[in-house]
């Protein structure tokens, strides 16, 4: 039995291998292009993010890979007739299905630490490749036209000249959401993009700043912040570790305590007082918008979480179906039991999740549980079918 269980589990790691190499090349020229095209980015900046790209792919790769791994294997042994001499000699089935179980364990346990430490790693490295693009874009920019205008156009440089890195007599127009604007003319400034911070850092030097209120101000030296284009101000919930969505989620719910209390009293004021005027007003306005702001980021970061957990446990659910219906199928055409078999994944499996998270995201529903929902129905048909098996 032993050496039945490692036949077949370098059966599976053989055919694992191979399929995962040839998916991951076919996908990651996808995943190039669109980094490629989203940002701009050259040939050389391309090879750079290559192996980045390879491993925010694999927790989609990997659990396809391993569906059709267990076809091809147990397909193939049910086929030729192994899995019933193996029977005919006394081996229970189960004991040969262990393989692919604790394999299917194992590639969720790596999809799990892939998705939660090594893909934000990776984006981080993505973002740094994209950044040094940036300013690389920027100061040619600057030397060829003697001016900058962002995307959004909340922030315009003009400059006289470029000495390396230094910006020599430079007017700098930023624009805020609320429409204030302020204008700085300096002798010199030098910038600096942050990706931590996700802000573009100007230091001025020698210079006035006048505000469009009228006031000004004269400048000996001094750092201001913009944010950076093309690069998200806040950081996505599937780009952040989950001890990192623990610590968001726990300072969250410090403000939404915060905030209500705040609301609290403040309605109580105003129907104390009279001033029933003041429930219109921007700052009462404020408060609630952002209440609801950081709610929706609350139920977003919680959906992110449970689902990381759980769309990584889909390889051991996909192993518990495919193993046992690739058996009972008994063909050598293992392609066609992967399409009889995979199709009601794409068309049921993924559509339960997609629209589990979606009531997750929009608070609807606990996403402690509904993100499992789809696991949980896989499981119940993995284990139909499985115990079809033991008792043919």
């Amino acid at each position: 039995m032993r050496l039945l269980q490692r036949y077949i589990t370098l059966e599976l790691l053989r055919v694992f291998v191979m399929v995962l190499l040839a998916i991951s090349i076919l996908l990651v020229f996808v995943g190039v292009f669109q980094q490629a095209t989203e940002n701009g980015l050259g040939p050389m900046e391309v090879l750079q993010i290559l192996p980045y790209v390879i491993y925010s792919l694999l927790p989609i790769t990997i659990p396809a890979t391993m569906l059709l791994t267990v076809t091809v294997v147990y397909g193939r042994m049910s086929g030729d007739q192994e899995l019933i001499a193996a029977r005919a000699a006394g081996i229970n089935l189960l004991s040969l299905l262990w393989p692919s179980l604790l394999m299917g364990a194992c590639l969720s346990v790596g999809s799990l630490v892939l998705t939660d430490q090594v893909i934000p790693w990776s984006i981080d490295k993505i973002q740094e490749t994209v950044l040094l693009k940036m300013e690389k874009i920027f100061l040619d920019q600057l030397r060829s036209d003697h001016q900058f205008i962002d995307a959004n156009g909340g922030l315009v440089i003009t400059v006289m000249d470029i000495d390396d890195k230094t910006l020599v007599k430079p007017t700098i127009r930023y624009t805020t959401k609320n429409g204030r604007t302020f204008t700085i003319q300096a002798d010199s400034a030098n910038i600096h993009f942050n990706l931590q911070e996700r802000l573009a850092k100007i230091r001025v030097v020698g210079g006035y700043i006048h505000m469009s209120d009228g006031r000004g101000a004269w400048i000996r030296e001094e750092e201001y912040p913009f944010p950076l284009p093309m690069i998200d101000k806040q950081r996505k919930a599937r780009h952040m570790a989950a001890q990192d969505i623990t610590t968001e989620l726990a300072r969250l719910k410090d403000v939404e305590e915060y905030r209500t209390s705040e609301r609290a009293i403040s309605a109580a004021m105003s129907l104390t007082t009279g001033r029933f005027e003041e429930f219109t007003m921007q700052d009462f306005t404020d408060l609630i918008q952002g209440e609801m702001v950081d709610t929706q980021r609350r139920h977003k970061l919680a959906a992110e979480y449970h689902g990381r957990f759980a769309m990584a446990g889909s390889c051991f659910f996909f192993v518990l179906v495919g193993s046992p219906f690739s058996i009972i199928q008994a063909k050598k055409q293992f392609l066609t039991t992967f399409f009889i078999v995979f199709m009601p994944i794409v068309f049921i499996y993924y559509p339960m999740v997609m629209l589990s998270m979606n009531q997750a995201k929009n608070g609807t529903l606990d996403a402690a549980w509904v993100m499992w929902v789809a696991n949980a129905v896989t499981g119940v048909v993995g284990l139909y079918l499985l115990r079809r098996v033991m008792q043919n």
